[in-house]
């Protein structure tokens, strides 16, 4: 299954924000400027690497009024779920460390979710990859990491995700969201599988996608197993969370 590129709406400049102005946002700020966009950059740091491209400016402005890529300072994720609350936001580049689509529904969620770890998700999860791939589970924080490329090289940034493996030209026998879906399904989480598009071979969220995730949140109810994954065709990162 191919991750598809992502296209700007037809008739509007579309509104991009990047968490995190580091090498992610610095690869992908031409890419969306050239799709038309108006770029916004969340970094608690005025010095990050983006930011001599960037007009400084609060989280009170007008941020999408400028051709110019506007920096707010502060919390990525904290001030990104602020600013998504109060102005429509088409596209969510994560550039930040960890899990940021989890982080985000956290916040979102306002202290109903508690991380937890499943140790029952990590074994079906490694049983369904068995000869296909590896996962593991972060001990500190309970943060699964799956990946169907089990050797020691790194995979191109440029893989199609279709068609053979450009790294050991065989067949992909599995679609890790897929596998993610069902399993989920399989222990009656609630969940979400967010399978990012791309802007210059990074994943990107769209609208759609962050809107599906809200919604899943507002139905949550207290003790709900609840887990959030982001996911390609062959790696994934994933939360687990019980609703408090």
């Amino acid at each position: 299954m191919k991750a598809d590129l992502w296209e700007p709406p037809a008739g509007k400049g579309a509104r991009a924000l990047c968490l995190g102005g580091g090498t992610i946002c610095e690869a992908v700020i031409d890419p969306l400027l050239d799709l038309g966009c108006r770029v916004v950059v969340v970094d608690r740091d005025r010095n990050c690497k983006v930011a001599h491209r960037c007009r400084e400016a609060g989280i009170e402005d007008r941020l999408w009024s400028h051709a110019e890529p506007s920096l707010v300072l502060g919390d990525a994720i904290w001030t990104a779920a602020r600013l998504m609350e109060r102005m429509e936001v088409d596209l969510l580049v994560p550039g930040v460390p960890g899990h940021a689509l989890a982080r985000l529904a956290m916040v979102w969620a306002d202290g109903r979710l508690s991380p937890r770890g499943s140790a029952a998700i990590l074994g079906s999860l490694n049983e369904a990859l068995s000869g296909n791939g590896t996962a593991t589970m972060d001990p500190d924080n309970g943060t699964t990491i799956s990946t169907l490329n089990d050797g020691t090289a790194p995979c191109p940034l440029e893989c199609p995700q279709e068609g053979a493996c450009p790294l050991t030209g065989r067949p992909r026998e599995l679609d890790m969201d897929k596998v993610l879906e069902r399993l989920i399904g399989e222990m009656s989480f609630k969940g979400s599988v967010v399978k990012p598009l791309r802007v210059a071979h990074y994943g990107v969220v769209t609208a759609e996608q962050m809107r599906d995730l809200k919604f899943m949140l507002d139905e949550l109810e207290k003790g709900d197993a609840v887990a959030i994954a982001t996911s390609c065709s062959c790696h994934a990162v994933m939360n687990i969370f019980k609703v408090c």
